[in-house]
């Protein structure tokens, strides 16, 4: 640069005097000349070295500075503390606290930009910010650190609990939020925090919107589902002493009979039976039998089967009856399928069906430690011999009939299992039949695994009642 300065003022002094000599270039004229050539010498050189009149970033005014004093305004309004005000409460911090990185030399090629543009942009550019002042983008990176900030904010911005509760004379969801709740309207924070680069002497209020109800969207769905819960009766059909008595449930009954509960943080329903005025009206209709029974067994096994199906209308099933057994007899009647078996939990026992006809009755040992699964399963897997990694044991007459995600295991159908301490052979006690032992699988007496196990094929349904 200097170089070529030198040459064109060494080219146009000789001009000058070759002029002089001549008598075309008086002394005032020369002046006048040197004057316009010397300031059009300077408005070149600046156009290199200097930022443009009118330029801003942000809050910072660098018009007319060099790249290395720009550079320090902008470094000294980046390391500045902002003070940042959210919901009526003001926090002092930075940049760096904010997880906002700025590049210095990105910054200033930014500054710089039109000074590259090339001539005769760079002159047009440099004429027109005389009028109509610039503000640079200043380029900040936002890093992952900035949305963690920001989803504190929001943590603390939606701690107010929502209070939801079912009325329970129409069955409906009712959502009561006790204040406002907000999360940080972030497009807007981070234009704000662009803007108010260089201006950190004032506050910058946070940018706040009121936060979004997960509950309502939920609530909505769950008051539909309840509707369909209760618009049509329901037939119980009770097995006693071998024979079908029915019971049909009003939509009034129903409601009458059942509570429904809601999670405040999940939105879930869960049912529960009443028990002031469904234990009393159900002895009563049963008593019309006249057949003998136990009213806490009834009520316990036909409470169950009300509430097993009252949640599968909810979760969208049609279901317009339920079969319960409040003797000791199956729940079914032979009707599932060929050949299949039923388990029922509350009887601890295991039945065998084939071609509609009851072949036979086991007593069984289900869960204790965990919760043997309710519903409709059929065999997956058989094996003479499995072997059950979270207990140790051997589990003879294997029939695997659901995979548990939450155990990464399998339930399944097998004899009372079996380990091994040195070389003697250590058998679970055969007391064990007969009450909830197990953890989580059907077990079966000493020989009577062996039977089932070859009555049963893949394929095979598994029913199991609570």
């Amino acid at each position: 640069m200097k170089a070529h300065v030198k040459t064109a003022t060494h080219y146009i002094r000789s001009i000058i005097k070759h002029l002089r000599r001549r008598g075309i270039l008086t002394r005032k004229k020369f002046l006048a000349v040197a004057t316009f050539i010397n300031a059009l010498f300077l408005f070149v050189i600046g156009l290199n070295i200097l930022s443009f009149p009118n330029t801003t970033v942000g809050g910072v005014h660098i018009g007319f500075k060099t790249k290395t004093a720009v550079r320090e305004l902008l470094m000294r309004a980046y390391a500045s503390p902002i003070i940042l005000v959210i919901n009526a409460q003001q926090y002092e911090l930075n940049y760096e606290h904010l997880g906002i990185y700025m590049d210095p030399d990105a910054a200033v090629n930014e500054v710089f930009a039109p000074n590259e543009s090339g001539w005769p942009t760079n002159i047009k550019l440099f004429i027109s910010q005389l009028f109509r002042p610039r503000n640079v983008r200043i380029p900040l990176s936002v890093s992952q650190e900035f949305y963690e900030y920001v989803a504190k904010i929001n943590e603390n911005g939606t701690k107010a609990q929502d209070i939801v509760y079912v009325n329970q004379e129409n069955k409906q969801v009712t959502l009561f939020t006790p204040e406002m709740r907000y999360v940080v309207d972030t497009p807007a924070f981070l234009r704000d925090i662009y803007a108010h680069f260089g201006t950190q002497d004032k506050p910058l209020t946070v940018a706040l919107v009121e936060a979004p109800n997960v509950l309502e969207a939920k609530i909505s769905a769950a008051n539909t589902k309840l509707t369909n819960v209760y618009n049509s009766p329901l037939t119980v059909i009770v097995g006693l002493n071998g024979v079908n008595q029915f019971i049909t449930l009003s939509e009034s009954d129903l409601r009458r009979y059942t509570t429904a509960s809601i999670s405040a943080e999940t939105g879930e329903i869960t049912f529960a039976i009443n028990n002031d005025t469904f234990l009393p009206d159900l002895t009563a209709a049963l008593s019309v039998y006249k057949a003998s029974f136990n009213p806490q067994t009834a009520y316990e096994r036909v409470g169950n089967g009300i509430k097993n199906t009252l949640t599968t209308r909810y979760e969208g099933g049609p279901a317009s009856s339920v079969k319960v057994g409040i003797d000791s007899g199956p729940n079914t009647d032979g009707g599932i399928a060929d050949t299949y078996i039923e388990v029922d939990i509350s009887q601890q026992k295991l039945f065998t069906f084939k071609e509609g006809s009851l072949v036979k009755t086991y007593r069984v040992s289900t869960g204790k430690d965990y919760p043997t699964p309710i519903g409709t399963f059929k065999i997956l897997n058989k094996t003479g011999l499995g072997f059950s990694s979270i207990y140790n044991v051997w589990l003879p007459y294997w029939m695997g009939f659901e995979f548990s995600k939450e155990l990464h295991a399998y339930f399944g159908i097998h004899e009372l299992p079996f380990f091994y301490s040195g070389d003697k052979k250590i058998q679970r006690p055969r007391e064990f039949i007969g009450a909830p032992n197990t953890g989580g699988c059907v077990a079966l007496d000493i020989g009577d695994a062996k039977e089932v196990y070859q009555f049963a094929d893949i394929g095979t349904p598994v029913v199991i009642y609570q």
